[in-house]
């Protein structure tokens, strides 16, 4: 219990790449169906979780997802260098070969009749990001160049999609790009979604970045009011602070900023 993790994480990985690259992973068709269909509005995490889960048990299941792709936060808010979206792909394809319909640009009140879907399905199964962001009343917040993280994450994934795609030329809306390139970015918050706009600002090539963080700096090892089995309240480096050590030298956080 008190020695040095392992890396858990890489080492599922390896084993999940080795099932898929010697044909392991193969779809789980239901041997019977119950007649019933159930409509998953969101692609998310939650809602790849509960459409595996009824289809499973045997429920004609559609998804609906508002984006023009399908993973919510895997596909549009998790940046490349931590999750590439040829690995959301190969999941939901194998969804799709067990029997899960989905529906893209479905945006439910808007394009899709919320009672239509509920007079079609005999359940319906809300799994919504929460997309509307927390801002900040402070003064100069209406200045220009001042940006919500999933708006700047979101537009980088989407034009590097595109890239992918062959379609930047025909399908990039240019005016709503934002970039770090040359600029001296400041991040606030510290969780994972500001480590990503950290990496996400170095792989622009930004002048320089801050990270501005709301709590103390932790201890590097757990204090006596933080003992085992408690979330371990200690200083960590992310590879966001690690690519930004690398390049300016210094770890770019900046702690008790109110």
């Amino acid at each position: 219990l008190v020695d040095s993790p392992v890396s858990i994480k890489h080492i599922e990985y390896s084993i999940v790449d080795e099932a898929w690259n010697n044909g392991w992973i193969t779809p789980r068709i239901p041997a019977t169906r119950t007649g019933m269909t159930v409509a998953v509005v969101g692609s998310g995490p939650a809602g790849l979780a509960c459409a595996d889960e009824l289809n499973q048990a045997g429920h004609k299941v559609t998804v609906y997802e508002r984006a023009d792709r399908i993973g919510g936060l895997l596909m549009y808010g998790i940046p490349n260098m931590k999750l590439e979206k040829e690995t959301v792909d190969r999941r939901v394809n194998l969804l799709r070969e067990e029997g899960i319909d989905f529906v893209t640009n479905a945006d439910i009140g808007v394009n899709v009749d919320v009672d239509e879907l509920r007079a079609n399905n005999d359940a319906l199964v809300l799994c919504m990001g929460s997309t509307k962001p927390r801002d900040l009343p402070v003064p100069g917040r209406e200045l220009k160049g001042v940006h919500f993280a999933m708006e700047f994450l979101t537009a980088n994934q989407k034009r590097l999609l595109m890239t992918k795609d062959g379609t930047l030329e025909s399908k990039w809306e240019k005016d709503h790009f934002i970039t770090a390139e040359g600029k001296d970015v400041i991040v606030i918050g510290g969780g994972d979604t500001g480590t990503d706009c950290l990496g996400t600002s170095m792989r622009h090539r930004c002048k320089s970045v801050t990270n501005f963080e709301l709590m103390p700096q932790p201890p590097m090892e757990r204090a006596s009011n933080n003992p085992w089995p408690q979330w371990p309240r200690v200083f960590g480096v992310d590879y966001g602070h690690a690519e930004v050590e690398a390049v300016f030298g210094k770890d770019p956080r900046v702690y008790s900023v109110m």
